[in-house]
């Protein structure tokens, strides 16, 4: 938009985003972009998904990206009677593999020319484009989240636990309870079958208590004299509030 160059926006929805995720691209971003066009898996998000294989994610069986974001995604751009330039927000300092990707290439499976305009920024450029045009981010960075999306990422830190058994211990409790469902249903075919759990180490289950008391325990990280989460979140992008930023976004939503 800063470029000026025409664009449309869309967004997967997985199902398994923290609500405030949905509500700031549905209702807080379109103020300042557009409308964004929500696309998503027609037969269900996460949760129907996991139902349906039995089975939850894992690192060698990450079913989650393609079934819920690449398939809707590829849908939508095949359904396109353009030859469509897909502009995605990645930076190479994310991860190890996102360093290793061009700014341009050619995806075959979506059809379209992929370029990604931001792939040599450092998060402080991303700071300085929204606060040029007076953006707010995602409420979850300001609570200390270092990276949004699905909620939790079978590869979540330590500290994307705490904030996810902080700030929704609903989710908590739908993971546990689908834990226990799918166990239940896999022992009924096999007693001896093992625990179906979200996260694994090592190859073993373990279940989503175990491991939100692993991601309080300073025995093995201490940061007992660092800030919290939500200070550190809300320091990196300088906009440390005495509202919760979760409440902020929803009362700027309904023009309080």
């Amino acid at each position: 938009k800063e470029a000026d160059i025409p664009f449309d926006s869309f967004f997967v929805d997985t199902g398994w985003e923290h609500d405030t995720t949905a509500e700031y691209v549905k209702s807080y971003l379109p103020e300042h972009i557009g409308n964004i066009q929500i696309l998503q898996r027609e037969e269900g998000g996460m949760a129907h998904l996991v139902r349906e294989l039995g089975y939850f994610p894992g690192k060698t069986f990450r079913y989650c990206t393609g079934k819920l974001k690449i398939e809707p995604a590829k849908e939508y751009f095949l359904s396109l009677d353009i030859d469509p330039v897909n502009a995605v927000g990645i930076r190479a300092e994310e991860s190890h593999r996102r360093s290793k990707y061009p700014e341009w290439e050619y995806s075959p499976e979506m059809q379209a020319d992929i370029w990604r305009p931001i792939i040599n920024f450092s998060e402080e450029d991303v700071i300085m484009m929204l606060q040029r045009h007076n953006v707010r981010p995602n409420p979850l960075y300001l609570v200390g989240a270092p990276r949004v999306g699905c909620w939790p990422c079978i590869f979540a830190s330590k500290r994307s636990i705490r904030l996810l058994a902080n700030e929704d211990p609903e989710r908590v409790d739908l993971i546990e309870d689908l834990e226990i469902e799918l166990t239940s249903l896999a022992r009924r075919k096999d007693p001896r079958a093992k625990m179906k759990s979200w996260f694994q180490v090592k190859g073993q289950p373990m279940p989503i208590r175990d491991v939100v008391d692993w991601a309080f325990d300073e025995s093995s990280d201490q940061e007992l004299l660092l800030a919290d989460d939500r200070n550190t979140g809300c320091m990196r992008w300088g906009m440390c509030e005495f509202e919760h930023p979760i409440e902020k976004q929803k009362k700027i939503i309904e023009g309080e």
